[in-house]
């Protein structure tokens, strides 16, 4: 599934609660092979507050998230810089969608309303203008896995940041996770 042109490889694995999915890498991320590299980016400390990770992981270890049961993918492995510096060629729901049908994590999170918006107009059919709130996607499931919308972690979207749904996916990830631990 990972090709040679691919900018971040993914972090997939059969397992996995929780798989995040980005739009694509920052400039930051590429320069840097990292996910979620930018300094001003609340991915990592966001996944340590909700307790998703024992501690605030550097991007450099993104490779261990799925120590943590969690998971990384884009919807455009070939691009990379803020949505608008995008020219979406790359953009590819589909894959992700393939993705995830291969793994069945338990839940899809997209990190950002954009990401979600794409993925669920191109899969699901999903009129692109409705609006979108963040939380769980009571309707669509990728066979059993659920999806949900996060707010963006990146400080462009600073303005729009609400940790309340990160909290929420985390008490969800953790509930799975002493399931998991206790059968």
């Amino acid at each position: 599934m990972e090709s040679a042109n691919h900018i971040l490889p993914d972090v997939l694995e059969h397992g996995l609660i929780t798989v995040f999915c980005g739009r694509a890498p920052s400039i930051e991320s590429r320069r840097r092979s990292a996910y979620y590299a930018h300094p001003t980016n609340r991915f990592w400390a966001i996944l340590a507050e909700t307790g998703l990770t024992d501690r605030m992981l550097e991007p450099d270890d993104f490779r261990n998230l799925p120590q943590y049961g969690v998971g990384l993918t884009d919807l455009n492995k070939t691009e990379f810089g803020s949505d608008h510096q995008l020219t979406g060629t790359g953009d590819d729901p589909d894959s992700v969608y393939e993705k995830i049908k291969h793994y069945q994590p338990r839940i899809l999170a997209f990190t950002g309303k954009n990401n979600a918006r794409m993925f669920l107009t191109d899969i699901f059919g999903r009129q692109r203008h409705l609006p979108l709130e963040c939380g769980k996607l009571e309707t669509c499931n990728v066979g059993r896995t659920e999806l949900i919308v996060l707010p963006s972690t990146s400080a462009r979207a600073g303005r729009f940041w609400d940790a309340k749904p990160w909290h929420d996916l985390a008490s969800m990830h953790l509930d799975i996770r002493r399931q998991i631990d206790s059968e």
